[in-house]
């Protein structure tokens, strides 16, 4: 037992060196940039090119196929894939550095779990008064807030095949992946050159930013500055992917709940 609890302890040890690894042998904004710029354009470029391609030279029509919705999230997750490639080539061959110095350390899963739920549970009506006032103020301007593309797929969606792959894509793979790129990876390196907070707060913008839309970004913002937290304060991914995982999970569980009843709108 003395020898397994050594053995962890210098695990976690050298998990805790790579977080704190001096700035010269570390990823930095340079490789930021590569890697978003990478992503934006396979998700942009690459899956219209792949789409087009295949309908006029393989003369196969994917979306017809397979439909719309599973099309586009299959090729977006691919496209998520390659870019966590990408980084963990950039840590490992770039820079000779473990994937542990993304944050993927388990030592004290356990503990970091409970702060990641309670932290959580403490920012959720925060979120939730967020988008109340939001819309509130929204609707006294007589605008009309704008439905997620996300949540419109699943209102609209019949198939429970589909509802069930849009379930592990939006519960699994997105906070898994989400929290590589822009805790493990963005926060980090974003880190070494602004600073805990200004890391923090960067971490969260970008996070809202990149939904793509401008009603909920307050309450995503929020999210993200938790996740973003919640990462400088475990060292760790296990609290913001929990905590991630949650999130989702309770929103998409609310959607197919309401589905039925409230229809077109929840």
């Amino acid at each position: 037992m003395n020898l397994i609890k050594k053995k962890k302890y210098y695990l976690h040890l050298q998990n805790v060196l790579d977080l704190k690894m001096p700035d010269n042998k570390r990823w930095n904004i340079g490789d930021i940039f590569k890697v978003f710029l990478l992503y934006f354009f396979m998700m942009l470029v690459g899956i219209p090119v792949f789409l087009r391609v295949s309908k006029q030279i393989f003369r196969l029509d994917l979306i017809e196929v397979f439909g719309q919705n599973t099309t586009l999230l299959s090729l977006s997750l691919v496209v998520n894939i390659l870019t966590c490639l990408y980084v963990f080539y950039i840590i490992r061959i770039g820079y000779g550095l473990p994937v542990t110095s993304l944050g993927f350390t388990t030592h004290n899963w356990k503990r970091d779990v409970k702060i990641g739920l309670k932290h959580y549970l403490i920012v959720l009506p925060v979120i939730i008064l967020a988008g109340f006032v939001v819309d509130f103020v929204l609707r006294i301007f007589g605008i009309v807030p704008e439905q997620q593309d996300i949540i419109n797929k699943i209102l609209n969606e019949d198939s429970l095949g589909v509802l069930a792959f849009m379930f592990f894509f939006g519960m699994l793979a997105a906070p898994v992946i989400e929290e590589l790129l822009f805790r493990g990876f963005l926060q980090s390196a974003v880190r070494t050159t602004f600073g805990k907070l200004k890391a923090i707060l960067i971490s969260g913008f970008l996070f809202a930013l990149v939904h793509l839309n401008a009603h909920v970004f307050l309450q995503i913002f929020i999210l993200g500055l938790l996740l973003a937290y919640l990462f400088e304060k475990t060292e760790s991914l296990i609290a913001p992917i929990t905590v991630h995982i949650c999130h989702n999970t309770a929103t998409l569980a609310f959607l197919i709940s309401f589905k039925h009843i409230l229809k077109s709108h929840v």
